[in-house]
This record gives C-alpha cells, structure tokens and sequence, in this order.
C-alpha cells in the first residue's frame, strides 16, 4: 500500500468531526505521534490544542505554552490561537508538565471555539511497550478517535520488565514470559483485549493502531496476520512508520 497522504489520515482519525478530540495512548512514541498530528493538523490550517490527562514532556517547538486550572475557562482569543499547548502544573522533579482530568478535557471540547484537541492519555515511563493498568489510560469521553502507539522495533526482539512499562499485565495479556522473543500475534492480543491497548476507549470512536519505528527491512511481518484486528472490527485503521521520520505513515492498512 503507498505512503498515505493527509486526508486519508484525517479520514482515519475522524477528523471532520468538529471538535477533533484525540487521545493518544501506549508507549514508544506518544509524545513524537502528538507532536507529529499537531504539525500536521497546522499545515491544513485547523487550530491544534495539546494538553495531556498525565505527565508529557514540553516541545521544542517555538509553540505558546499556558498553565491554567480550568482550561474550559480560558479566554476566546487564547483558543483562536493557531497551536498551544496548555497545562495545569509544572513537575520539576521530572521535567514534565501536568495535565487536567478527561472531566476539565471534556468541557474545553463543548466551547464553539475549540477545533483540535491533542491528549496524551497515557504514560509509559519511556518505554516502548506497556499494557494499562486498573488506572489507565485516561481518555476523555469526547475523544472521536484513539490512537494506540507500540514501539514496533520491538519486534522479535526478546522482551521483559526493561522493555516493557507494567510487565506484569502486558504477560498476563499476551502470555509471553520474560525474555521470549516478541511476536506479532502478542501485539494482536494486547489490541484484541478488553483490558489491553484500547482500554477506556469511549465506545463510538475511531481507534487506529499505530506500529512505531516500524522498520520493513528490519521487522519482518505477516500482513494477513497484522490486519486481523481490522477484519474483526477491532480497529478502523493500522499505521505502520515513524512519527519522527517524514512521511511519518509509511503503510496503511483499512477496512
């Protein structure tokens, strides 16, 4: 399949939908995926807002940066602003900024003004892979589209508690032990589960599976097995790429 152009992207994401909330979760390369839509999301001329329900890390990016308590309070111009990104706190001691509850996201997202809402939804500690614990993620219910990001270079690769963030759930789920090498039926699992990627995922939106710093020459891989979740309507769409690479999507996979 080619390299995907944008509006096949934003008809993935459910992009017409206004306003475009989406959540971003997993591990091996959230922020980068954000990051990546926000820029993306810029050139076609729509306003992005980038927040997170966790911690994140701020971008280097010449972008405003606010802290607010409420960001559903925040003035009219501050929304008509092209790109921002909005926390509630900064956490030294980590070097990342605090987010809001789904609650505070879900009431910026009734304001007329808002256009694109980015979430990070989810944290890993910066590992590649993780499953979700009974906490997690935090998505918002006014997310039309969730995006489950693994760190695909992984692949093949022997995994355990180094490589994966709450490796007690992601075994449980898949079945692996530490040290087997993994497989991409186990990355299936992790996406079929109800406890798995696409936990606390609202019921009516989109969810894209995002393989990251996938590489075809690198990673080899069964298409017919990789599309199963489509075929049995667990996903709407599978990306394989690198967010921090351009084109970031190298393949797409739809219904």
């Amino acid at each position: 399949m080619s390299i995907s152009g944008h509006a096949s992207l934003f008809f993935d994401l459910g992009a017409q939908k206004r306003p475009t909330v989406i959540s971003v979760v997993g591990a091996g390369g959230k922020t980068s995926t954000l990051f990546w839509l926000a820029r993306l999301f810029q050139l076609s001329g729509r306003r992005v807002f980038i927040t997170t329900t966790t911690h994140m890390f701020l971008s280097d990016q010449p972008w405003p940066t606010l802290f607010c308590r409420e960001p559903a309070g925040l003035p009219y111009h501050t929304l008509m602003q092209p790109i921002i990104t909005c926390f509630q706190s900064w956490k030294a001691a980590s070097g990342k900024a605090c987010g809001f509850s789904p609650d505070a996201i879900d009431a910026l997202a009734r304001r007329a003004e808002c256009d694109v809402v980015l979430v990070e939804a989810d944290g890993a500690r910066g590992m590649p892979l993780k499953a979700p614990d009974e906490h997690e993620p935090c998505i918002p219910e006014s997310s039309c589209c969730v995006i489950a990001v693994m760190g695909g270079h992984l692949m093949g690769k022997s995994v355990g508690g180094e490589q994966v963030h709450r490796w007690p759930q992601f075994a449980g789920i898949t079945g692996l032990t530490e040290g087997s090498p993994l497989p991409l039926k186990a990355l299936i699992r992790l996406v079929q589960h109800p406890q798995g990627a696409f936990k606390n995922a609202p019921p009516a939106s989109r969810r894209v599976w995002f393989l990251n710093r996938f590489s075809q020459s690198e990673n080899a891989i069964d298409e017919s097995e990789l599309i199963q979740p489509l075929l049995d309507g667990d996903v709407e769409a599978i990306w394989l790429g690198n967010a921090q690479e351009t084109p970031a999507i190298a393949r797409r996979f739809v219904r």
